[in-house]
């Protein structure tokens, strides 16, 4: 879906002359067209084949109708509903072509797939170029047409169209370059032994608890990727941002934040970081010392001492903290279970994994996976070629083809990766039948917010007991503080990191951060929000954003800083649908089909309506609120606050 929202929604170009179209009549039907090609999207279960070639695309583009000048039809309101058909059917196919492309180049990193990806930018934007101006003119003149009209019409108008045909081919090749540097990038510790992020590198942070070893893996990482990537990713903002402003946003930032549908959005954004603050100030300084007792020797001579230096935590990016566990864990004597013990242990492969977490959407009530799903589906890194290791989900808008591509491991980390993944194909799948300006999330953090939601009931004790894991989900008050610690781990260490990456490319859009001062800014943010240090000094050779994927491949973030939040919303109404007695950490809500009418009915309406209608429709509430977080880890607050004070020396904060 990235390449569909940023080269069609965001980055697309002008190619001019849109007077050429052979046609202004608004009569003209494209599912004429599209009968003719129909062979090509109706695919047989074995087949892999693109559902739309570059030449049968370049024919619809040229027989769709323009009517900017239309100044009849564009007031009314049957000729704005049948433009609105047609721009549907095409943006269809544009997507169809879009995310095969995207998941072919993913799949199988090489100079062709490459080329073709870059080949197809200008396709899309030609899309924008002729749709945009005729969906703003209508836009005036819609106010008594009927709301869903309307709304189709606002998507319609907005995107950024690119002036010059040269600038979007340089940034869909720039882009290429930064994912291929990405994607590509390996540490060696000698000639022939490299390690990759996924898995060896991940690896390794997760399991060893040696300082200078977990030191090699975190600097080997941040120097392969970033350093290559700095002029190549100011470039891109320059070329952003100079088409941004020709269509009348201020940067880029305001346009990324514009899909948000809310006016007062930033200011929502960090109150809701404000409100979070104190209790990962409080999590933050029970970790702080208990990483200072096993590591406090080896912290360099000029170490703040209200920092955690940001390559203990188990992860590259410091954005969750649970495979420290052992480390932290509040009662080290209470039996616990080791759910990737469990896993290995009950012969679980990849394919399981998977099937359990389809199985689990099923007992709601929502969708079992499509074939070309199971045929398709990328869930193991293979051998022989560049594999994008990123999770992700896709789309291919043809209605049973949707998949992942995930380079699995059998561990609890992959198994809950994994239910985030098909909590997209289940969205996909549930709205598949909308309007195809439709088929997306009522905003993108609900579509990241889902598979969470799940993976929130599956961790649970009475979860583990339903599906005969463990025979009983009783836990002593003791163990009750573990089970919570490990989920904070998880979800509230995150929260920081989601909050800054797109405070500091919203900076970088506006000019108050640029390439004399990324690397500084981005550890200056570090610093105020995590409460995190770089291990070693870093310098403006540097450029440490780009070792986090979502900064190479052009990923807005804030989606999932809202999407923590909002799993806890949907989850403790989900809970209350499942009619859950007791506290809202021990909820699991398997096999409710109570609950899962609820979601389905919340995921059918796409982009539909307004996100707050969507929200409303699950949860009875209108606003994004901290307030399920709070209830869910209260007794963990409750212990942190009375751990910490003991330490009158070390008060929270940073």
């Amino acid at each position: 879906m990235r390449i569909i929202l940023a080269l069609i929604l965001s980055i697309l170009i002008n190619l001019n002359d849109s007077s050429k179209s052979p046609t202004n009549n608004v009569n003209f039907n494209l599912k004429n067209v599209f009968q003719l090609l129909k062979g090509s999207v109706l695919l047989e279960e074995n087949e892999d084949v693109e559902p739309i070639s570059s030449q049968e695309l370049e024919n619809l583009l040229r027989n769709f109708p323009v009517l900017v000048n239309d100044t009849i039809c564009t007031q009314s309101e049957s000729c704005a509903r049948n433009w609105i058909n047609n721009y549907n059917d095409l943006l269809e196919r544009i997507n169809q072509r879009g995310s095969y492309l995207e998941y072919k180049f993913e799949t199988d990193i090489n100079e062709e797939n490459e080329r073709e990806l870059i080949d197809y930018a200008p396709m899309s934007n030609r899309f924008l170029e002729l749709t945009k101006p005729t969906a703003s003119q209508f836009l005036e003149n819609c106010d008594f047409w009927a709301p869903d009209l309307r709304r189709m019409l606002f998507f319609a108008a907005q995107g950024i169209i690119f002036k010059d045909e040269k600038d979007v081919i340089e940034f869909s090749e720039l882009s290429s370059k930064l994912e291929s540097i990405y994607a590509t990038a390996k540490v060696c510790e000698t000639e022939s032994n490299c390690l990759t992020l996924d898995p060896e590198l991940s690896s390794l942070l997760k399991d060893s608890r040696d300082y200078e070893k977990l030191l090699w893996a975190w600097k080997g990482w941040h120097d392969q990727t970033g350093p290559k990537m700095r002029h190549i990713y100011a470039r891109t903002v320059e070329i952003n941002n100079k088409a941004s402003k020709e269509n009348g946003y201020k940067d880029l930032s305001e346009r990324w934040i514009e899909d948000f549908e809310d006016d007062e959005f930033e200011a929502k954004y960090d109150e809701l970081f404000l409100r979070i603050k104190p209790l990962y100030s409080q999590l933050h300084a029970y970790v702080r010392r208990k990483l200072k007792g096993v590591y406090g020797l080896n912290y360099p001579e000029n170490h703040d001492p209200k920092l955690i230096p940001a390559h203990l935590l188990g992860n590259m990016w410091a954005q969750s903290w649970d495979n420290i566990f052992d480390i932290v864990v509040p009662f080290p004597n209470e039996e616990q279970i080791n759910f990737t013990k469990v896993l290995v242990n009950n012969q679980y492969t990849p394919i399981k994994m998977f099937q359990a977490s389809e199985e689990f959407f099923m007992s709601l009530g929502l969708f079992e996976m499509a074939p070309r799903f199971w045929k398709f589906s990328d869930i193991v890194k293979p051998a022989g070629r560049n594999f994008q290791c990123h999770a992700s989900a896709t789309d291919f808008f043809t209605g049973d083809d949707f998949r992942i591509k995930m380079c699995t491991s059998v561990d609890d980390e992959n198994f809950y990766t994994i239910h985030h993944e098909m909590g997209h194909i289940e969205y996909y799948m549930a709205y598949k039948d909308q309007p195809a300006i439709f088929r997306s999330g009522a905003n993108s953090a609900f579509h990241e917010a889902i598979g969470d939601t799940i993976a929130l009931s599956v961790q649970t004790p009475k979860h583990f007991k339903e599906i005969n894991i463990i025979d009983d989900d009783t836990m002593t008050k003791e163990q009750e503080i573990n089970f919570l610690m490990l989920v904070a781990l998880k979800k509230l260490a995150f929260l920081p990191f989601g909050y800054l990456m797109d405070k500091w490319r919203w900076d970088v859009f506006r000019g108050n951060v640029n390439e004399s001062n990324y690397n500084q800014k981005w550890w200056q943010m570090r610093n105020k929000f995590q409460g995190l240090e770089s291990p070693v000094e870093r310098t403006e050779n540097d450029f440490d954003p780009g070792a986090k994927y979502h900064i190479a491949s052009y990923t807005p973030y804030a989606r999932y800083f809202i999407s923590h939040f909002l799993q806890f919303q949907f989850y403790k109404s989900l809970c209350k649908h499942a009619d859950h007695q007791g506290p809202l950490y021990k909820c699991d809500f398997y096999r409710s089909e109570k609950a899962g009418f609820f979601l389905k009915k919340m995921l059918e309406m796409g982009a539909s309506k307004h996100w707050s209608i969507a929200l409303n429709t699950l949860t009875g509430e209108t606003e994004v609120t901290a307030d399920a977080i709070f209830e869910y880890f209260e007794p963990l607050q409750d212990w942190l606050q009375e751990e910490n004070s003991k330490f009158l020396d070390d008060i929270p904060g940073f």
